[in-house]
Formats: C-alpha cells, sequence, structure tokens
C-alpha cells in the first residue's frame, strides 16, 4: 500500500510544450472584478444588476460570480427587499437544451 506522500499528483502536470508561466502570469496580470466573495458583496453586486432590471439565474451566475443566486436573494430578501422571482426557460449556452430557472425583479428596495 502506498503512503499518501508518495501518491502521483494527477492533473498537475503541464502538458508537452504547454508554458506554464505564461499561463500564470496572464492569469495574474488581468484583474478580477469580483475579487470579494463575501455574502456582503455579491448581495451588493445582484442589487446593483436588479436596479437596472430582472436578472436571471444564469445571468448572476455568470456574468456577478455568484455561485448560488437564490441564497443571495434570500440574503437580500432578509434584509428588506422585495425581490419576485418569475420562472422562465433559458439556455446555458448554444445548442444546449432550456432550463427552467429563475428571473428575479426588484419590486421594492429596503426601507
Amino acid at each position: 500500500m502506498r503512503n499518501k506522500a508518495e501518491k502521483p499528483e494527477a492533473g498537475l502536470q503541464p502538458r508537452q510544450g504547454q508554458n506554464v508561466m505564461g499561463m500564470t502570469s496572464t492569469i495574474l496580470a488581468h484583474p478580477d472584478p469580483f475579487v470579494d466573495h463575501s455574502s456582503e458583496a455579491q448581495a451588493a453586486r445582484l442589487l446593483e444588476a436588479l436596479r437596472q432590471g430582472p436578472v436571471s439565474t444564469v445571468d448572476a451566475a455568470r456574468s456577478l460570480d455568484i455561485i448560488h443566486p437564490p441564497s443571495t436573494v434570500r440574503y437580500l430578501r432578509g434584509r428588506g427587499y422585495v425581490i419576485a422571482t418569475e420562472w422562465t426557460h433559458l439556455s446555458t449556452g448554444p445548442g444546449r437544451p432550456k432550463h427552467r430557472v429563475g428571473l428575479y425583479v426588484l419590486i421594492e428596495e429596503a426601507a
């Protein structure tokens, strides 16, 4: 039986001809506008988007970097925001089947 320390690191080996340092510098050079992943920060991003118009679960996850939009909506509702959920069917990409997803609409700001 092998020791855990002897276990090879699968998936961490660079592919032949792959410039790992170049990849890393490209990733580090591209600033992430969503560096704060706290509940408050995700809620602030969603609230800002909701003030512009309806936001789907797919858009919140993809464009706002919110890992679980329903939880973020629940967080905002708990703070007094009135947010309606309408149901719609959207595709997550070209050629993919549509999914039933929530479409969130800000009805009223928190008091």
